[in-house]
């Protein structure tokens, strides 16, 4: 088989002859054969599926929930790291449950300002993804 003057067979040498030469040309031809099936399933599709008004609004609806979920991970990310540089401190006590509060206070925080624009990082990955 070629494809642009290119020769898709494997070359037999001394090397990789016997079993292992079988085993070669048996992958070959069943590559052969995967590619002429996908080239074939290509050649016959003819109807391309026009997505509905109300389908591309539902798409561009769960790539912005998308977007801001994001948003609020990479926040949270940011804010996780902030508190680390925070010295510990005696006053407002150094336990589990307060650092447990603390994550859950984060989580909240940063889901609400990736809601309300955050940095702008939903909205940039937004008009990327539905080329706005």
């Amino acid at each position: 088989m070629t494809i642009s003057g290119v020769n898709l067979m494997p070359q037999m040498n001394a090397t990789n002859s016997g079993a292992e030469g079988a085993q070669i040309i048996n992958e070959a031809a069943s590559f052969q054969e995967e590619l002429k099936a996908a080239t074939d399933k290509l050649n016959n599709q003819t109807q391309i599926k026009t997505m509905t008004a109300e389908e591309v609004a539902q798409r561009n609806a769960e790539i912005r929930d998308a977007s801001v979920q994001l948003e609020a991970l990479l926040l949270k990310m940011m804010y996780t790291e902030m508190w680390k540089t925070v010295p510990k401190n005696e006053l407002f006590g150094n336990s589990n449950a307060m650092e447990i509060y603390r994550d859950m206070y984060n989580d909240e925080i940063t889901k609400k300002a990736a809601e309300g624009g955050g940095i702008g990082l939903a909205d940039f990955i937004y008009r990327q993804l539905t080329k706005r």
